[in-house]
């Protein structure tokens, strides 16, 4: 398959997704404010057409592959499954702050990513990767990953708030790393590590379309991403908690995390379910 075609669909999709969320995000803002309107239903509407603008592109463009995201699954009869996001980090949208994106990527059958972008529209910019052709912001290839040690090092933690273990998990970082940031958006968060923008993320249950586009910048951009268990080389790990950083750190920081979070054997292995 040609993995430039696909970039170029996903990226297409990317921005397509993120021209139509932009054109919600302030009456979305200005009703959540002005009519005490449930966050949930002006969320759900801007996701719902910002997804179908994605969709379309999809398509149009690919119209015999599968597609997973969080508005649902439809089957496909081909080798190339689409994972996206229409809008992720919802509460940051809706709050009109920068921190939300629109994720799209492509993956092969049982997981192996091909393609991901993550584009940032409240920032412009777009970062991409395909498989082997390391990783690209705003067309720009991004710098390798720094070698500075875990004493100044930002790491966020994305979504970790209503998490029972949450409280453990801030205890046994600050104390440890250069500072922690609690993100909106996973996979900006992704796009971020992937960018040298941050330095690590741990975030642990989430679902493919959350970060399957951000773990592939990641790993195209010289990062690790794997689970408390261990990496997961060219796709997304099958437990859904995802640590991601520069080399130098990912394996203090697992150390570190497993403390609050013991790993079981049952995290181990390329994802193969929709989770």
């Amino acid at each position: 398959m040609d993995l430039d075609e696909l970039l170029v669909v996903a990226r297409t999709a990317a921005q397509a997704g993120g021209r139509k969320a932009a054109f919600w995000h302030h009456r979305a803002h200005r009703l959540f404010l002005e009519e005490e309107a449930a966050p949930d239903a002006l969320i759900g509407e801007a996701r719902r057409d910002a997804d179908g603008a994605v969709r379309s592109v999809l398509t149009r463009r690919r119209p015999n592959d599968g597609v997973l995201g969080r508005e649902g699954s439809t089957a496909g009869h081909t080798h190339v499954r689409w994972i996206i996001d229409s809008i992720g980090g919802s509460i940051d949208y809706l709050y009109e702050r920068p921190d939300w994106a629109v994720s799209v990527a492509a993956a092969a059958p049982g997981g192996a990513l091909l393609v991901g972008v993550v584009f940032e529209p409240a920032l412009g910019r777009v970062t991409e990767a395909r498989l082997g052709g390391g990783t690209l912001t705003n067309g720009e290839p991004v710098p390798a990953p720094g070698k500075r040690d875990l004493t100044r090092a930002l790491v966020e933690v994305a979504p970790v708030g209503r998490s029972a273990s949450a409280g453990r998990t801030v205890d046994a970082l600050v104390p440890r790393v250069g500072q922690l940031r609690r993100g909106g958006s996973t996979s900006a968060a992704l796009a971020r590590v992937a960018t040298g923008r941050a330095d690590a993320l741990w975030a642990p249950d989430l679902k493919p379309w959350d970060c399957a586009a951000g773990v592939l910048l990641v790993q195209e951009a010289g990062g690790t991403v794997g689970d408390l268990v261990g990496p997961s080389p060219h796709t997304w790990p099958g437990s859904g908690d995802v640590l991601a950083a520069a080399p130098a750190l990912w394996s203090p920081l697992r150390a570190l995390l497993a403390q609050v979070h013991p790993p079981t054997s049952t995290d181990y292995g390329m994802v193969v379910t929709d989770r």
